[in-house]
């Protein structure tokens, strides 16, 4: 990694065929009231106009090619080439409103004992004609004072076992804690963003101011909406758990009846979706999982028979 500049924040957008919308990207980060700011574009194999679109509207922002390699590896080609000591990250079909830079630069500024900060979003779904308009900032006004929503608040490993609380483009994270954490594993195709806010909770404290400062375009089809073969998701939890265990590192436990729900209904939802997705092998094993950590699931248990019967059809 490079050497940090101090106060310089670096924003890295990873970008695939997205000349539809990267502009709206990089514009929104262009856009903040903060300096110094230096924008990296890192392009991963791109065979459409993306580089070129935003070569010729923002020669501002440092363009980085690699070959197709996933939002991962993209991700840390933007952490290898970063000068800045606050990183922050922005997908390229998501965007920032006007205040978020100054607003979390501050924040880690007076609060030293916080690694990571971040934020409200709006999830950003088209009109009745299919159009993304952008949405409204008049409505999303920032607060005066910094305050923070306690509940997602401080040592963050319990809660997030119970659910993906931080979304990529809303986090600020200090230089120093990247440094302890390292890399994006680029084996994961969906849910790297989810296991590194995990490792990231076992080494400092993470706050959530609730202001509104960036948005979450819904795209129907997108990779996190397509049947998999793996359940990631489940896979980061449990090498989490295997890992680290029930233990926050501020000394709290999670109770285990509360991670066996949260595995059982990642399971259900997994076999639930490709069961309907006409998946039966991948349904029958999912639902053998909610058995697992939850015999007494009748809705499992009939899934699972009805799965078994699929199987059976399929291969006589």
């Amino acid at each position: 990694m490079a050497q940090p500049s101090d106060n310089l924040v670096s924003v890295i957008i990873p970008a695939y065929n997205a000349e539809s919308y990267v502009l709206e990207a990089v514009r929104s980060a262009l856009a903040q009231n903060y300096t110094p700011i230096e924008i990296l574009l890192v392009d991963d194999g791109s065979t459409d106009r993306t580089v070129e679109r935003v070569q010729i509207a923002a020669p501002k922002v440092r363009i980085i090619r690699q070959k197709n390699a996933g939002v991962a590896a993209a991700r840390n080609t933007g952490l290898r080439e970063a000068q800045g000591s606050y990183i922050t990250f922005l997908d390229a079909d998501d965007g920032w409103f006007s205040g978020k830079l100054s607003a979390q630069v501050r924040y880690l500024q007076s609060h030293p004992e916080v690694g990571l900060v971040f934020h409200h979003w709006k999830v950003w779904k088209p009109d009745f004609d299919g159009v993304y308009r952008l949405p409204q900032v008049d409505s999303i006004k920032p607060k005066v004072e910094q305050s923070v929503e306690p509940d997602l608040t401080g040592w963050l490993y319990l809660s997030l076992l119970l659910d993906c609380k931080v979304h990529t483009s809303t986090v600020m994270i200090r230089r120093e804690v990247i440094d302890k954490v390292g890399f994006f594993d680029a084996d994961l195709v969906s849910g790297e963003d989810y296991d590194y806010w995990l490792r990231i909770s076992r080494v400092c404290e993470m706050h959530k101011l609730p202001e509104t400062y960036s948005f979450y375009r819904r795209v129907e089809g997108s990779l996190s909406n397509k049947p998999k073969s793996i359940n990631y998701e489940y896979e980061v939890i449990s090498r989490a758990l295997l890992k680290w265990g029930p233990a926050s590192p501020d000394g709290r436990i999670m109770p285990y009846r509360h991670i066996a729900r949260r595995l059982a209904g990642l399971a259900f939802s997994y076999g639930y979706h490709h069961y309907y997705q006409g998946m039966p092998v991948l349904a029958l094993s999912a639902f053998a999982r909610v058995l697992h950590h939850d015999p007494l699931s009748w809705r499992a248990i009939i899934y699972w028979i009805l799965s078994w019967l699929r199987c059976f059809r399929k291969n006589p």
